[in-house]
């Protein structure tokens, strides 16, 4: 017979595993997207400053229907949200590879953005509303790297099929799978916590260890996505512009970079535990640093391509050790509003250093030299932002149980 508690486990399994099922699907599928999108742009004839208002929509879509789907999550509930998401997010995407016209693009990307951005903060919001401070942790790490991993394989197809079948076939075809991941949406039970409105955005309750966490994380989000919005989004732009790199091989390049972030995101926990969390997450944000100055000097594809990689590896590793720690001070009836007013400033941030991007770099190369640069002076913020945490945060009970020694 079977226990009470064991019955309990095998379901929080299952509803984990279709969690990481849906999180395997969309972010293999929109990675494909994303790798060749620019490049068809660039086929249309669109140029840099056209492609980084077409971005920049993309994040205010990002940025405005998140956080509205965010609080509806919390108000609606969860499965709904999803549900949503993945049909809006093929539609938007197969108009997105028929239309030209630079207005309707822009539309498009709007809502393509912001049902995109939505599946992941209210999967961030349910992982932790299901899981347990002796798990959390680790899920989140899993889940993170499952993320990274659908990234990798999703950059390498989406650039080899570029190559083989077309990019307008491509981005066809990428949304067409991307609806496969209804299954484990319509199966999953969410375990729903709903709230009024006027609740939701009432913080006057919070506690002062929960009010300084929240200030710290906001302050890194706005940060690290102004730096990362001036050039993140145009790697594919990047290395085609620097290199003169094929779809295949731009694929290849940013699939490394998130190559090594799958694998250590999984055992982002274990270092946590080893070496602290707060004091791993300010190591890895500091080295970011010299790796970004570097980014603005080399010009050698082979070297570029790995510093590009490392960058991408010690600023992503950490981010479900970060996430964990200020989820776990975020009551459970604010968790999706949490996320989504993060998400809602990150890509506020990222939307406009996006329209900074054509006008920086410009239609010259040498352009990017000036963007990296600029993009380390925010890096480095963070990692001052990051120390601040470090320093008072270390030693709390609540960030020493999360990833105590087993």
């Amino acid at each position: 017979m079977v226990s009470k508690s064991n019955k309990e486990g095998i379901k929080l399994r299952r509803r984990i595993a279709l969690l990481l099922i849906y999180t395997f699907i969309t972010i293999i599928t929109i990675s494909m997207y994303r790798v060749v999108y620019n490049l068809f742009l660039r086929e249309l004839g669109f140029s840099n400053h056209l492609i980084g208002n077409i971005t920049s929509a993309q994040l205010w879509g990002s940025a405005i229907i998140g956080l509205l789907a965010a609080v509806l999550a919390d108000t609606i509930g969860k499965k709904k949200i999803l549900v949503l998401s993945v049909l809006v997010v093929p539609v938007s995407g197969i108009a997105l590879a028929f239309v030209t016209d630079p207005t309707l693009i822009m539309v498009f990307s709007f809502i393509k953005g912001g049902f995109t951005v939505t599946a992941f903060t209210v999967v961030m919001a349910t992982i932790t509303g299901i899981t347990k401070t002796g798990n959390r942790a680790k899920i989140f790490g899993l889940n993170f790297g499952i993320n990274m991993a659908s990234g990798v394989l999703g950059n390498f197809l989406g650039g080899a099929f570029g190559d083989l079948i077309g990019l307008r076939s491509t981005l066809i075809l990428s949304m067409i799978v991307h609806l496969v991941a209804i299954f484990p949406v319509l199966i999953i039970e969410v375990g729903e916590t709903r709230t009024g409105l006027k609740e939701l955005f009432d913080f006057t309750g919070l506690e002062y260890d929960q009010k300084r966490v929240l200030g710290y994380y906001f302050f890194s989000t706005a940060t690290v996505g102004f730096g990362a919005g001036l050039f993140i989004h145009f790697g594919n732009l990047i290395f085609k512009d620097l290199f003169g790199m094929s779809a295949t091989a731009i694929g290849i390049a940013l699939s490394i970079a998130q190559l090594g972030t799958a694998a250590g995101s999984t055992m982002s926990h274990r270092f946590g535990r080893r070496f602290g969390p707060l004091k791993f997450n300010l190591v890895m944000q500091m080295l970011v640093i010299p790796l970004m100055i570097s980014l603005a000097i080399v010009r050698q594809p082979l070297l570029f391509t790995a510093l590009y990689a490392f960058r991408f590896v010690f600023m992503n590793i950490t981010n479900p050790i970060m996430t964990s720690i200020v989820f776990s001070y975020v009551p459970n009836t604010k968790l999706s509003t949490v996320s989504g007013i993060n998400g809602f400033l990150n890509n506020t941030v990222r939307a406009v250093a996006a329209m900074i991007f054509g006008y920086v770099v410009g239609s010259y190369a040498k352009g990017y030299t000036e963007l990296f640069l600029l993009s380390t002076v925010f890096y480095a913020a963070n990692a001052f932002i990051s120390y601040l945490f470090y320093r008072e945060f270390k030693t709390k009970s609540k960030v020493v149980e999360l990833y105590e020694s087993r």
